[in-house]
């Protein structure tokens, strides 16, 4: 596999859960928890892009870089951007996004994104798995994609896509073709992010409120993978991190 990079977008103000990075899960910070598992993927290195000197303080004891970004930075690819820039990455550095509260990522899936963007020589790869719930395709907070024959994304909504014409009027809940749920792992070139930062927001972004339809509204190709094992669950709110902490409880 060509060298790839993790980046860890790290906030430290949280509206729901706040200081997010810094809360315990079983004696370690959830920041180094994630880290951890970003470091038993194949990536050549790992850099969390923080906000805040208290999140870098908590990583001084494990083997990442860290990067300084804005307090001010809209969202996770806007800190990616700075750390890009920081760091001088060439525009062809393989960058998968691993998201800060996600102390359960799975580090296949984080091989997985990478090696689906190198196979396929896009510019943006992520994953996704098949919906078996009826009621998870008319969930509109449960991303839907459809793909060509060679699993590139045509779109991503939050609208029950592809609509069953002939099933879902009769009201059977019951699925007849394949639905795919999209997970939120992202690898792309950082030229890629550069461009993206670049671009205005597109239409259908605005209205379904999916940066990924910005990537696909200027041209870029996004390469999907299929998985079977999708990742448990982040933490965004108290009961997310309760759960977590309940599965290291158990390990």
């Amino acid at each position: 596999m060509k060298d790839f990079t993790v980046a860890i977008p790290a906030r430290l103000a949280s509206t729901r859960l706040p200081s997010k990075p810094l809360v315990d899960i079983e004696g370690k910070s959830m920041i180094v928890r994630v880290c951890e598992q970003a470091l038993k993927s194949a990536a050549k290195k790992v850099i969390v892009c923080v906000d805040d000197e208290s999140v870098a303080q908590a990583l001084a004891d494990i083997d990442v870089k860290v990067c300084m970004t804005s307090k001010d930075a809209k969202s996770g690819t806007d800190r990616i951007g700075q750390m890009i820039k920081t760091f001088a990455l060439k525009p062809d550095t393989v960058i998968v996004n691993v998201q800060g509260d996600e102390p359960l990522i799975n580090p296949m899936h984080i091989n997985l994104v990478a090696q689906t963007l190198m196979d396929k020589h896009t510019t943006v790869s992520s994953l996704c798995a098949r919906i078996d719930n009826y009621a998870d395709v008319f969930n509109p907070n449960m991303v839907k994609v459809v793909m060509d024959k060679d699993n590139i994304a045509m779109y991503f909504s939050r609208a029950p896509i592809p609509y069953e014409r002939d099933y879902f009027k009769t009201n059977e809940q019951k699925l007849y073709f394949n639905h795919y749920h999209h997970i939120g792992i992202y690898a792309y070139t950082a030229q890629a992010v550069l461009d993206f930062l670049s671009y205005d927001q597109s239409p259908n972004e605005q209205c379904e409120m999916l940066e990924q339809l910005r990537f696909m509204h200027y041209g870029h190709k996004i390469a999907m993978a299929i998985i079977d094992n999708p990742p448990l669950r982040g933490v965004d709110t108290l009961e997310d991190l309760e759960q977590v902490r309940a599965i290291f409880k158990n390990r």
